[in-house]
């Protein structure tokens, strides 16, 4: 493309991007048809890829091909419909059309045959803006309405099931999935019987039980999975809050059993892989593991009884994952998890004494209140010291634990390490 040539930019985008969808090839095609039958060269084509039009979502290829306009690069951008750049009405279609004229340049609708350039093609665009707005809030009111003609039969609303069940096809309603209701099943009976998330997460990634997207299995994929109102055979819901901004509700992403609007009780769904009572005991158990902290975030309820728990962190490259005290030793948490990281390892007495003689080091002046010190204060001294310690992997069993060769410290604030 020569410099100073007349050209146009695309704008591409599709709401739910899915494999196999060939929506944005055939957006791009016809408008590069267009284009090239009107003598406009394309310089570049902005695209968003499962992006909404009408939520409040950042859209980066939006965003560009707007100020691709603005800032006079291109004096026209090329839509393949009004609706895939904008669904909400003239209060974004509006001003938009209003920067253009005002630098000079022209927003062409290839499918609704649109020019904003064209007299009485801009009056058309805003209408056909409204419409667009419209339909996607009359969209949102039958699938509202659907969603709740579907609960009040107790059946699934859509979406994917927890791990170990699935829907019938005749019902709507949630049965056992044949093959991995027995393994969901395995976690239930492991949770009961209160063993550690990071146990069972482990014992699943060993037998290389794939988890339910795929990959390994991780602690809060189990604590959610276990959670979830459906594992118990009862419908859920998405708790919402109503947003002040856009005065409308918004998801909060909090998931808890629906109740039925006469009755106030939970509506079932179908069979779970546990009863409802067996879910209430899971649920009492994985709570009392935790604490509400003041900023309304939950924590262990214990606080770690050991001195570099949370300041260790594995050195091998592409990990970086968390070490925790097990045995006489500091190991990498991926390979508890059954990860596939290698792993680094260290002897606990050797690491701590290392970390303890560089903070001293430091502070000569706390070392009297330290030996006076229990094990919360002294992470206490470390936490506010320490931003992380990196331990790298020995090269061989048998070696000396070598703090130069092995251990990096990042100091709080400073970023320098030793």
């Amino acid at each position: 493309m020569q410099q100073g040539e007349i050209c146009a930019d695309l704008y591409l985008r599709l709401s739910l991007d899915r494999e196999g969808k060939t929506a944005i090839e055939r957006q791009e095609a016809d408008c590069r048809a267009w284009a090239a039958r009107h003598g406009l060269p394309v310089r570049q084509v902005h695209v968003d890829r499962g992006k909404s039009g009408y939520r409040d979502v950042t859209r980066k290829g939006f965003e560009a091909a707007k100020q691709a306009v603005r800032t006079g690069a291109v004096p026209a951008l090329i839509v393949w419909k009004l609706d895939r750049l904008s669904r909400k009405g003239t209060a974004e279609v509006g001003p938009l059309l209003e920067e253009f004229a005002r630098v000079g340049g022209r927003l062409v609708s290839v499918m609704d045959g649109l020019d904003s350039s064209r007299h009485g093609d801009r009056l058309a665009m805003c209408s056909l803006s409204e419409w667009a707005r419209a339909e996607v809030e009359t969209q949102g009111e039958r699938i509202r309405h659907a969603k709740q003609y579907l609960r009040g039969r107790g059946r699934w609303i859509g979406g994917q099931p927890p791990y170990g069940l699935r829907v019938d096809a005749d019902s709507g309603r949630l049965e056992p999935d044949p093959d991995t209701a027995v393994y969901a099943r395995l976690i239930a009976d492991e949770a009961l019987a209160g063993r550690p998330l990071v146990r069972i997460a482990r014992m699943l990634n060993e037998y290389e039980i794939p988890a339910p997207r795929g990959g390994l299995w991780q602690v809060g994929s189990l604590s959610q999975l276990l959670r979830a109102p459906a594992f118990g055979g009862l419908l859920p819901e998405t708790e919402t809050v109503w947003d002040e901004a856009r005065g409308c509700r918004k998801y909060t992403g909090v998931v808890r059993p629906y109740l039925d609007p006469g009755t106030g009780n939970p509506v079932e769904v179908g069979e779970g892989i546990v009863t409802v009572e067996e879910q209430r005991r899971i649920t009492r158990e994985l709570e009392s593991r935790t604490r509400l902290r003041g900023d309304g975030l939950k924590r262990p309820a214990r606080g770690p009884s050991h001195l570099l728990t949370g300041l260790l962190h594995c050195g091998v490259e592409g990990c970086g994952a968390r070490m925790s005290r097990n045995g006489t030793s500091y190991v990498c948490q991926g390979v508890r998890l059954g990860h596939t990281c290698p792993g680094a390892r260290a002897m606990a007495a050797s690491v701590e004494h290392a970390v303890i003689g560089a903070f001293l080091g430091r502070n000569p002046a706390l070392a009297a209140e330290w030996e006076r010190s229990d094990v919360s204060r002294r992470r206490a001294f470390l936490a506010g010291a320490v931003e992380g310690v990196w331990v790298a992997r020995a090269p061989g069993r048998g070696h000396r634990f070598d703090p130069g060769k092995r251990l990096r410290i990042v100091w709080a604030g400073e970023g320098r390490t030793e």
